[in-house]
């Protein structure tokens, strides 16, 4: 996003050198652009990102039509500051709105009831609004200056959007690559509005704006379809495609959580996202090696480069951090009768897993085969009493002969809430 900003901001700034026949072209960009998008953004049901596209659409074709950059008109003087102070309002307001797809016929209604008030917002400014406030919203920030055009209000309007929408980003628990493209897109908006009176700038900019909300829309579903939206972690599509560029020397550890499904059923599911989360998290962790969910409670590790032995050191670190890991449990009040949630009472629960590595050989030789012999030694490991590590590859199964420094595993990261009861 940022390297086409700035490829918008170098190429606007130029524009003027363009061949004529560039310049037409580019007129008409932004309705071609702006009409994939939207077809992009409705077959993927994606209301926000649509919405902006039609936001900026609008901007583009109300000064088209009403107040041309080559002509200098009072439709232009009173247009200008109330579009580039609606603008960024728009932006913000379509950004901050939950996203619900477009088949939500109370959300859609309520969307077009929105546009048409602006609309007839705008009409009724271009049309009543006393002079003296022409002369407010139309505030200079810098009088008479050459290089900063826009007013003082929509300055404020651009200012406040864009610290807003910073904020919610670094609040932000997951990737969306939209919501880090919507800042990009006031910036570049704001741009093409003070260059406004340059011909061809407005319409290049918006050009790369709907260019930049495809991309978003492209990288936001291949992030859905590729990560676990729960853990973080890869899915299963991405460790299959992972297996192309593996070569002949890697390891795979298939890991499964023991007695995970006893321990949904007596804690309930909530806690049970909470154990995945925290196992998913220190496996995340792993050094050489990418960790993936491979379905349910099982993950997978894959060590490219790597033999199932030089890797073995590496898994019982994970296994003994995940079995000192504490995870707290909230439990029923020991006095039903009371109903003050200052007494909560609250359970210290551990969680193992068992483990199976293996790495190729002549009978397993593709990754696919590979997982399944690891499976084996993951079965064997819960055979053998759970809370346990086998690589398959070895004639003799080895259960935890590998000595781990356990001064140098991470010691339980959950904190203890005040006012705990332990049980």
């Amino acid at each position: 996003m940022a390297a086409l900003s700035i490829l918008a901001v170098w190429q606007a700034l130029s524009i003027q050198t363009w061949p004529k026949s560039w310049l037409t072209l580019v007129q008409y960009a932004p309705y071609a652009i702006v009409f994939i998008g939207a077809f992009v953004s409705l077959w993927l049901n994606r209301i926000q990102p649509f919405l902006v596209l039609v936001t900026v659409l609008l901007v583009n074709l109300l000064f088209v039509y009403f107040a041309p950059a080559a002509q200098i008109s009072i439709a232009q003087s009173i247009l200008f500051p109330v579009l580039s102070l609606m603008l960024p309002i728009n932006l913000f307001l379509w950004s901050l709105l939950p996203e619900k797809g477009v088949q939500n016929q109370t959300y859609n209604s309520m969307i077009l009831a929105l546009f048409f008030i602006q609309a007839m917002l705008v009409y009724w400014l271009m049309t009543e609004l006393p002079l003296q406030w022409i002369e407010v919203i139309s505030l200079p920030v810098l009088a008479d200056s050459k290089v900063y055009h826009l007013t003082f209000a929509s300055s404020f309007s651009f200012l406040i959007a864009g610290f807003v929408l910073s904020l919610k980003l670094s609040k932000q628990s997951q990737l969306r690559v939209f919501n880090h493209a919507i800042v990009f897109i006031l910036l570049l908006m704001a741009f093409a509005l003070n260059q406004y009176m340059q011909p061809g700038v407005l319409a290049w900019v918006s050009s790369v704006v709907g260019l930049m909300v495809i991309l978003s829309l492209v990288f936001d579903a291949h992030h859905i379809a590729y990560t676990d939206e729960l853990t973080g972690l890869k899915g299963r599509r991405a460790l299959n495609e992972s297996f192309m560029g593996l070569g002949k020397r890697y390891a795979v550890a298939m890991i499964d959580i023991d007695h995970f499904k006893q321990f949904n059923d007596t804690y309930g599911h909530d806690v049970g996202d909470k154990v995945l989360k925290s196992v998913a998290a220190i496996l995340n962790s792993v050094s050489g090696g990418k960790a993936y969910r491979f379905g349910g409670e099982e993950f997978t590790l894959i060590f490219p480069g790597k033999s199932a032995e030089s890797v073995v050191q590496e898994l019982e670190r994970l296994r003994v951090e995940i079995s000192q890991e504490v995870i707290y449990v909230e439990m029923a009040e020991a006095n039903q009768n009371t109903k003050s949630k200052a007494n909560k009472t609250f359970k210290e629960v551990n969680v193992t897993i068992s483990i199976g590595v293996a790495e190729p050989d002549a009978q397993y030789s593709t990754p696919e085969q590979v997982i399944k012999f690891a499976d084996e030694g993951l079965y064997k490991a819960k055979k053998a009493g759970r809370n346990k590590l086998i690589v398959s590859n070895l004639k003799v199964a080895s259960v935890n002969k590998t000595k781990v420094n356990k001064t140098s595993v991470s010691k339980a990261k959950a904190r203890k809430p005040a006012a705990v009861n332990k049980s």
